[in-house]
């Protein structure tokens, strides 16, 4: 065994990044099957990604290949190999010819008689690793479901069936539905493209129920109907059964989903679906871009600004990057669908690395909504104190009394966002992260949102002994207390993180509205994507402010998402209906394009703050992180780290890159950990990859949302 630290890490020879230079290779690594040397100075190699976290940079180890396997073994294939005193399963990687000059271990075994990953899998692994700076095998890890890990025998029993698997095989079959001329048009310039073969990607710009979705149907039976398959991506507060129903009726019998509710049993029955060529078309949240599609030809990414698509934890993927290199790589077209494009992607569109398409009005000639900013610093004037203004009160009890319904957003949960002391001014924290608790009234306790750490509401103030301790701020549990003060007869549902404790209850309330069994649905960003509901007249956004003012250059453009999202739950049916903004920044410019469903207005305005800043997509940003129990060494070795890029940049006469920090990350503390940040802004940042800090603490998040 031998770490081939010699090697780039996780380089793959069809990368198209490693290709154009951005992760630079110092030897090729071959990903076809291995040829029998005849040479007995030659020995047969592969490069493993072990199963083992050692905190290798690469994640990859050589061995020897024993004669008996020289002619089976392929990439992919899973196998047993030695690993210190013990033996680990791992995946090949690599296959090559090398002089037999170190001695190696040899590979045990082969775990399966047929490779476990498919090559393009293999290759999209090594394209991820690289890019993201983490060892294949955490990407390996992230690919694969853990029963397909864990288990050799394809059989997977299920001990239950999800509802949304029940709703994607169970739905009656519907009619093609006849598309208008704009959509037509966006659909016969992809269709040219799918018929080209060359990896074309589109941004289907369309406002909210403009039908952008009735296209990706129709492109989708068409390239069925070519023996092709398809890949589609959604955020998954938006994967509902409702959207998965949509699908599932017009490719009755063809359809898997893999989603974050269905057990692992159920997941791993669905992967197995689509490697054996079951399944055409794969509906799901980011981890589905690695879906092991053999005869992929079209990829949907649907709402493709969502932060949902970027993973937290390692590897911190982001989905449509990934399907970016995908469709290069298979030749298949990309579509990337929203009513309100990042700023990068649209951006991008304009400068020709994607072709635009536009969708400007709603289908069926449908109005947009009418939007009414309220200036609740007026309310506040007038002595109204409720959280509800008394516009949007009267929306609310005249759709009310139509027999419509309404929706309330507030991205925030809980009944309290904080307690706090009036006589000594303390703010009850959390004990293990520098963060205020909430209050939550179904539980009658503080919460942390961080950690989950809960703890009782103190009738004193542990600090001073006051009894001068109150809650203040709003979540949605105070909402929904007010709605229900307010309107006594109104059936209210909520839909937060709170109330979701079985896997079927976010469908449960949707289920509500759709039957008209409840009137006002209060609920954090789970209400702002991926519903249908025709009889909803009234929208209101309790607090726009939300999400304004975090420390994040991408504030600006989250929030007039968000708004605009939300915006288009509204007016989806043939009533009037009209949309309530509550805010105390009337004329920051997120609000004000959102008022008017005014993209391009947006798009112009933080266009020219990002250039005159340097934020994507005019640089690239690589952040690294150090946490540590010792504050002061946390603070020590973010400075090292910070110091050592600084230097090796002089050194490279890289000026164009600037290292930001150290400084303390948004939450200080994190589960008794401290952490500080160290940030890259520049551009081709891999010029300075091997100088990233990594090791035990750290982590590294390229491209950071």
């Amino acid at each position: 065994m031998r770490s081939p630290s010699s090697r780039p890490r996780a380089w793959s020879p069809t990368c198209p990044a490693c290709q154009s230079g951005r992760w630079l290779a110092r030897s090729g690594m071959p990903s076809m099957p291995l040829a029998t040397a005849a040479d007995p100075g030659l020995r047969s190699v592969a490069q493993v990604a072990v199963e083992a976290r050692v905190g290798s940079i690469s994640g990859l180890f050589d061995y020897a290949v024993p004669d008996d396997l020289t002619s089976v073994i392929e990439v992919g294939h899973r196998v047993r190999v030695p690993f210190g005193k013990r033996t680990v399963t791992g995946f090949v990687y690599a296959l090559e010819t090398v002089p037999a000059v170190l001695e190696l271990k040899p590979i045990e075994a082969l775990v399966d008689a047929e490779p476990l990953l498919p090559p393009l899998l293999i290759e999209l692994a090594g394209f991820v690793a690289a890019h993201y700076a983490v060892p294949l095998d955490e990407v390996i890890r992230a690919i694969l479901p853990p029963r397909v890990r864990a288990v050799v025998r394809r059989s997977v029993k299920r001990r239950r069936h999800s509802r949304i698997l029940r709703q994607a095989s169970g739905t009656p079959p519907a009619d093609d539905i006849e598309l208008e001329p704009a959509q037509q048009a966006a659909k016969e310039r992809i269709a040219v493209a799918l018929g080209r073969h060359e990896g074309d990607v589109f941004l289907m710009h369309g406002v909210t129920a403009s039908g952008k979705t009735e296209v990706y149907l129709a492109l989708l039976a068409e390239v069925l109907a070519a023996g092709g398959q398809g890949l589609v991506l959604v955020p998954e507060i938006a994967l509902t059964p409702q959207t998965v129903g949509r699908f599932a009726a017009r490719f009755p019998g063809r359809l898997a989903v893999l989603h974050s509710s269905l057990t692992e049993a159920e997941r791993a029955a669905e992967w197995w679906r689509i490697r054996r060529g079951e399944a055409d078309i794969v509906v799901g949240p980011r981890a589905a871009v690695f879906a092991p599609l053999p005869r992929l030809r079209l990829i949907v990414i649907d709402e493709e600004e969502s932060s949902a698509f970027k993973q937290e934890r390692i590897p911190r993927y982001h989905a449509p990057t990934v399907a970016r290199w995908l469709a290069r790589r298979t030749q298949s077209v990309l579509i990337l669908g929203s009513a309100t494009p990042s700023v990068a992607t649209y951006a991008g569109a304009l400068s020709g690395r994607a072709h635009l398409l536009e969708l400007p009005h709603r289908a069926q000639g449908r109005p947009l909504p009418p939007v009414t900013v309220v200036d609740m610093r007026k309310e506040i004037a007038g002595r109204q104190f409720s959280p509800l203004s008394r516009e949007l009160q009267a929306s609310i009890a005249g759709s009310l009394e139509r027999g419509e319904q309404s929706i309330l957003f507030l991205n925030r949960r809980g009944l309290a966002t904080f307690v706090l002391c009036r006589d000594c001014g303390q703010v009850r924290e959390c004990p293990h992260c520098s963060v205020a608790l909430v209050y939550h009234a179904a539980m009658g306790r503080l919460q942390c949102h961080y950690c989950g750490s809960t703890e009782p509401m103190p009738r004193r103030c542990p600090a001073c002994g006051s009894r001068y301790i109150k809650s203040f701020g709003i979540g949605t549990e105070r909402i929904e207390q007010e709605v229900r003060s307010l309107f006594a007869t109104a059936r209210v549902v909520r839909l937060d993180r709170d109330v979701m404790k079985t896997v079927d209850a976010a469908d449960l309330v949707f289920d509500q509205m759709v039957s008209g069994d409840a009137d006002v649905l209060v609920g954090t960003q789970l209400v702002a994507k991926g519903l249908d509901l025709p009889r909803v007249t009234t929208v209101g956004v309790v607090n726009a402010d939300t999400s304004l003012h975090f420390p994040d250059y991408r504030s600006s453009e989250r929030t007039f998402s968000l708004l605009t999202q939300v915006a288009g739950r509204a007016g989806r049916g043939t009533r009037a209906s009209q949309v309530l903004i509550q805010t105390y920044n009337p004329d920051h410019p997120a609000i004000r394009h959102a008022q008017y469903h005014d993209y391009r207005g947006f798009y112009r305005e933080e266009r020219a703050i990002r250039e005159q800043y340097r934020f994507p997509p005019y640089a690239e940003l690589i952040l690294a992180t150090y946490g540590h129990r010792d504050e002061a060494r946390a603070e020590r070795e973010a400075k090292a780290a910070a110091e050592h890029l600084s230097a090796t940049i002089g050194v490279l006469n890289l000026g164009d890159i600037e290292v930001l920090g150290p400084s303390p990350a948004f939450v200080y503390r994190l589960k008794d950990e401290y952490h500080f940040e160290v940030t890259l802004k520049g551009t081709d940042l891999h010029r300075v990859a091997d100088g990233l800090p990594r090791g035990r603490g750290w982590s590294l998040d390229v491209d950071p949302m």
